[in-house]
């Protein structure tokens, strides 16, 4: 009966699932299993924090481990009605520097739990708790995603050796566990990303197996995961789904190495461009945080990399069967290197942009055209759109900006590109009888002291990525909220601080919704005007989080560790 009313309202609310613009109940990564990150409750003004919750007691000796730096990749909170649903962390935290390789295996002490939470007047009160036995993959820089979600009266969990374990919504007590990959628990396979709710109730997710001594040197498998309505599993390597991919033992090319003379790249040989090495490629196998998107067709978008090397990346289309409807390869798909977005002048090496006489548009780290890498550090995860599927790659001779891209439904076919996509799900605002899409824009330049230059931007784009309007952040102040709720603030970024959302979220108004480095939460009307901000609990670098929006319009953003509700 309950599962009965939830549907009802949500048809009544949105549409059926072809025609849905929006989400009244977050259920998973971007809100819904198109990851559009849209709600169809208008935002309430952020006049306040309405309430604060811990997810990560360990934040302050994670940050000060990391230089300053949050480097974890949160969950973002499940919201359905008057429940909350968030991960939260136990255990021990063992101490190790995650720039220096030192936590591979470290993160292990900790344990990932889900809690469940229900408001009360203006405070969310406890209802259970389920401790997974899920571990993140032995990642060396950012902790990796623990992403649940929810279908019906369940919630599936990430647990241990590939497995998901399916929950009593209500109770949180275990129902089953699901085990793809046999009885026995293999420590090393690990679910990778975030699991995912199609609109029929199936799920979809992806597995990870890594040699325990050597889990980025020695070869990887990858799985596509379905769980059936009916609790049957079918299972897909990534090697089958790349369709096109290199083999394992073939060769792919790296980067140019620190001993070639700079600056780059290399002048030509006889004639012919210098290239870098080569690897063996090893498997295709998905990368560690992104969630499967699903279209209103049920076709699955899901992302691969060759295990070796990032450069040989794909963007596939995967029918509810898991077979390949098509994969496109994402290597050498760009042009705007050298003497494009670089100029190619540079004469003596620390000259910025590429080797005088550099070829048009490649890529000075691989004299090539550049690819658009599906970067393990990165929780940008593909946005089912209308007439296609959107995905913010890595490319790094961009200032480390990335490129957003657009592909078309039928065939793959790249039909977009834009400047910037470094770590960002976009959110798509549906109006009239089109559509935006909504990134952050950060510039990543550094002046002589290595200090940020900017500009920093929240950014609407049009559905074939034409700008319509910014939002420049520029607040100067570095704060902090102590114990006694006095805050203290130092006057010293005077470029303003970067963007740090990995997925923003847009109301049924068009009001975007996004968190920067700054500690303030902010929403920005359309036409780029700043129509709200609050201050949550302190500046601080690289943590990549998402906000939620739930059906009565409040906000829910993370900062140092810790779930703020806004609104009035």
């Amino acid at each position: 009966m309950r599962s009965l009313l939830l549907v009802l309202l949500l048809i009544a609310a949105c549409g059926d699932d072809a025609a849905r613009t929006c989400v009244d109940r977050w259920l998973q990564w971007g809100g819904d299993h198109a990851h559009a990150g849209a709600a169809c409750s208008a935002g309430q003004p952020m006049a306040r924090t309405v309430t604060k919750v811990v997810i990560d007691p360990f934040a302050a000796m994670e940050t000060a481990d990391s230089d300053g730096d949050l480097l974890v990749h949160y969950q973002v909170p499940l919201l359905d009605g008057d429940n909350v649903y968030t991960m939260t962390k136990a255990g021990t935290y063992t101490t190790c520097n995650p720039r220096s390789g030192e936590c591979a295996y470290l993160r292990n002490t900790q344990v990932w739990a889900e809690r469940a939470l229900r408001w009360e007047g203006d405070q969310l009160v406890e209802r259970w708790m389920f401790a997974s036995d899920w571990k993140p993959e032995p990642f060396l820089t950012f902790e990796p995603m623990f992403q649940p979600a929810i279908a019906g009266d369940f919630m599936y969990v990430p647990g241990a050796g590939g497995s998901v374990h399916k929950l009593n919504l209500d109770t949180g007590l275990p129902v089953t566990r699901i085990q793809p990959f046999g009885a026995t628990l293999d420590p090393d396979t690990y679910v990778a990303g975030a699991v995912v709710a199609a609109a029929d109730g199936s799920i979809y997710y992806n597995a990870l197996k890594l040699n325990h001594d050597a889990p980025y040197s020695a070869d990887a498998t990858g799985w596509l995961v379905r769980i059936a309505p009916d609790g049957a599993v079918t299972t897909r390597v990534y090697q089958e789904l790349a369709t096109g991919a290199p083999a394992t033992d073939a060769l792919c090319r790296t980067a140019f190495g620190t001993a070639t003379p700079r600056p780059l790249p290399p002048p030509d040989v006889d004639g012919s461009p210098t290239l870098p090495p080569e690897v063996p490629c090893l498997s295709q196998r998905p990368g560690i945080n992104h969630a499967p998107a699903i279209g209103a067709d049920g076709t699955v978008y899901v992302l691969s990399r060759a295990h070796a090397v990032d450069r040989e990346s794909f963007l596939i289309a995967v029918n509810p069967d898991l077979t390949t409807k098509w994969s496109r390869s994402l290597n050498r798909i760009l042009d705007d290197g050298c003497g494009v977005l670089l100029p190619a002048t540079a004469t003596m090496p620390g000259q910025p942009g590429c080797r005088e006489g550099a070829r048009t548009g490649v890529d000075p780290a691989t004299n090539e055209l550049p690819a658009a890498r599906v970067s393990d550090s990165s929780s940008s995860s593909p946005v089912a759109v209308p007439d296609g599927v959107i995905y913010g790659a890595f490319t790094s001779y961009n200032g480390s900006r990335g490129h957003l891209l657009k592909l078309d439904a039928a065939a793959g076919t790249i039909v977009a590109k834009h400047d910037f996509g470094w770590d960002v799900t976009p959110a798509i605002w549906r109006h009239e009888d089109t559509y935006s899409v909504i990134i952050k824009n950060n510039t990543y330049s550094r002046d002589a002291m290595g200090v940020l230059t900017g500009p920093f931007y929240i950014e609407q784009l049009s559905s074939s990525f034409a700008s319509e309007w910014r939002y420049q952040l520029t607040n100067t102040q570095r704060c902090v909220r102590g114990p006694d709720e006095v805050v203290s603030c130092v006057d010293d970024h005077p470029n303003g601080f970067e963007w740090c959302i990995n997925a923003p979220a847009v109301d049924k108004d068009g009001t975007v919704y996004g968190t920067g480095e700054d500690g303030n939460a902010y929403a920005v009307s359309q036409g780029g005007a700043e129509k709200g901000r609050v201050f949550m609990d302190m500046a601080l670098g690289a943590a990549y989080t998402p906000i939620a929006l739930d059906a009565e319009g409040r906000v829910y953003a993370m900062n140092d560790g810790a779930l703020k509700v806004l609104g009035r």
